[in-house]
């Protein structure tokens, strides 16, 4: 094969003579495809080199706007938590001259004998009609958390407040699953209709007034339960954050029948875990009272 290219060689090289060519522009096959190989691969280098070049400046590119998208994430996130820092914030409630002028009245860092406190609830009750006495009593476990706590209490003087109770029977259950409305304060059920009220916890118990054995209005006897907690049986259970919320009487009551109420109410707490107790009119500022 060699051979065969020196042959061709030369008779390339007789014709130029002939011809009085010059010699240099002859080339060898080795070396034309030497040529031709080396421009190839510099083809192919500058095709890799082009697109090695436009990924680099796609990745920039990308960089870049995922630094514009977190940088936009970032200034939305802090704007939400701006407005919501606002939100919680709200707006201070504007109190009444009148309200202001009560609460003059009382020492807010003392805690008051509740002879005391009656008193003052009294002067210091902003409404004209005869309001009531409120109780707000918090209840905290060891761990700080709140305290579960719910059962019935007879009070021994009126309270002057009208309970509307209602035995749960079959024609009830029908309406109050027909119309969704449960307007009694309290409802009463004996055992062997409790598989029928069951129905209506999703209506009765996100407004405290499913039948519970703990607070005592599941019972054999609906009628005699019914007849106590008209006469002056209370309900009283804690809220979500361990508050219990107690009206004792109203405000024209005696003294004596309002605290009689009042040691009667705190007798059925377990007074080791209670916080604070306050004490205020329907409309009124809260007081303070020891335990």
């Amino acid at each position: 094969m060699a051979k065969d290219n020196l042959d061709a060689l030369l008779e390339q090289a007789e014709e130029k003579i002939e011809k009085g060519e010059a010699l240099d522009e002859i080339e060898t096959e080795h070396h034309g495809k030497a040529k031709e190989h080396t421009k190839k691969e510099s083809v192919e280098d500058k095709i890799k080199h082009a697109k090695m070049e436009a990924s680099e400046e796609a990745e920039v590119e990308v960089e870049a706007e995922t630094e514009e998208k977190e940088s936009l994430d970032s200034a939305r996130d802090k704007e939400k938590a701006e407005v919501k820092k606002k939100a919680k914030k709200g707006k201070a409630k504007v109190r009444s001259n009148r309200y202001k002028q009560a609460l003059e009245q009382i020492d807010r860092k003392k805690k008051y004998d509740i002879s005391e406190a009656l008193e003052l609830a009294k002067k210091t009750s902003l409404t004209k009609f005869d309001g009531n006495v409120e109780i707000h009593v918090r209840v905290l476990g060891k761990s700080g958390k709140a305290e579960i706590l719910r059962g019935m209490i007879t009070y021994p003087h009126s309270t002057g407040k009208t309970v509307n109770v209602v035995i749960l029977d079959e024609k009830t259950i029908e309406e109050i699953a027909k119309t969704g409305k449960a307007d009694a304060d309290i409802y009463v059920t004996s055992p062997a209709d409790m598989p029928k009220v069951a129905r209506l916890a999703k209506i009765l118990g996100p407004k405290g007034k499913m039948p519970s054995p703990k607070s005592g209005t599941i019972t054999e006897n609906p009628e005699k339960t019914k007849e106590e907690l008209s006469g002056g049986k209370t309900e009283y259970k804690s809220d979500s954050t361990g508050n219990i919320h107690q009206v004792i009487g109203k405000l024209s009551a005696k003294p004596e029948d309002l605290i009689a109420n009042y040691k009667t109410f705190i007798a059925v707490l377990p007074i080791e875990k209670v916080v604070s107790i306050t004490l205020c009119a329907t409309m009124g500022p809260g007081i303070k009272v020891q335990k």
